[in-house]
């Protein structure tokens, strides 16, 4: 099969990507590079099976890069993914998390792509739960222009399956911790954790000692994009936790 991944330079993304060549499918990878690094993907590149594209998925060419990739398979996992910078620039937020996913749907379309598996946030766009576990019928209600740009293009791609038959499956993670993580994310504590333990260093837990919070192993994440990328599913969203 040849799959094309969106954001493939990052955390998730790039583990992803490993995956996919070692099932012993051809690659092409998206991905500006602004906060992810391409030492991700060095082994990957190495295989000769990945191709990759130092691009922004807003760029005009992309539909060029797609058309040419002539993926069965678009997972789309670029995004801008910190609320707090969402909060201070909700039309910088939307123009990459919105109208960046419309740009790698239409690409797709043009491409005769099958079908596109969505990164949504499992974390942020059901807003604060009032009962748990947390299930695909909860209400949405973010509370954060990061978590509303993320339904938003869960409703985009919603729309495309509809209108184009461009078929799509949406999953919403927790928070992914493992390998290439940037520990100044959501799940940053486990890298912060590990490592004060490694080092024989305490750590600060603030509260009572009773905070509860979702958090999933990015390979675990990685088996749920690759399962999602048969013919089920679609027009689903799936929690992973």
């Amino acid at each position: 099969m040849r799959a094309l991944v969106t954001g493939g330079a990052g955390f998730i993304g790039s583990t992803l990507v490993d995956r996919l060549i070692a099932d012993g499918h051809l690659v092409t990878v998206v991905d500006n590079l602004s906060r992810n690094s391409r030492a991700n993907l060095s082994d990957a590149l190495d295989t000769g099976r990945l191709t990759l594209h130092e691009l922004d998925i807003n760029h005009p060419r992309l539909v060029e890069v797609v058309a040419d990739a002539a993926p069965e398979v678009v997972y789309h996992l670029a995004a801008q993914i910190d609320v707090r910078h969402s909060v201070a620039d909700p039309i910088d937020d939307a123009s990459r998390n919105v109208l960046g996913t419309i740009a790698v749907a239409e690409a797709a379309r043009r491409a005769g792509v099958r079908k596109i598996v969505f990164a949504s946030s499992g974390g942020s766009i059901y807003g604060t739960p009032k009962q748990l576990p947390v299930t695909e019928n909860a209400p949405i209600k973010p509370e954060s222009p990061y978590a509303a740009s993320k339904a938003a293009a869960e409703l985009y791609l919603n729309t495309y399956r509809e209108l184009y038959q461009l078929d799509c499956t949406c999953l919403a993670p927790a928070n992914v911790y493992g390998p290439r993580q940037n520990p100044h994310g959501e799940a940053g504590v486990v890298a912060i954790f590990a490592g004060a333990l490694l080092a024989g260093r305490a750590t600060t837990l603030f509260g009572g000692g009773d905070n509860t919070r979702d958090y999933v192993y990015v390979d675990d994440v990685v088996s749920a994009f690759v399962a999602a990328s048969g013919s089920a599913g679609g027009g689903k969203r799936y929690n992973i936790g």
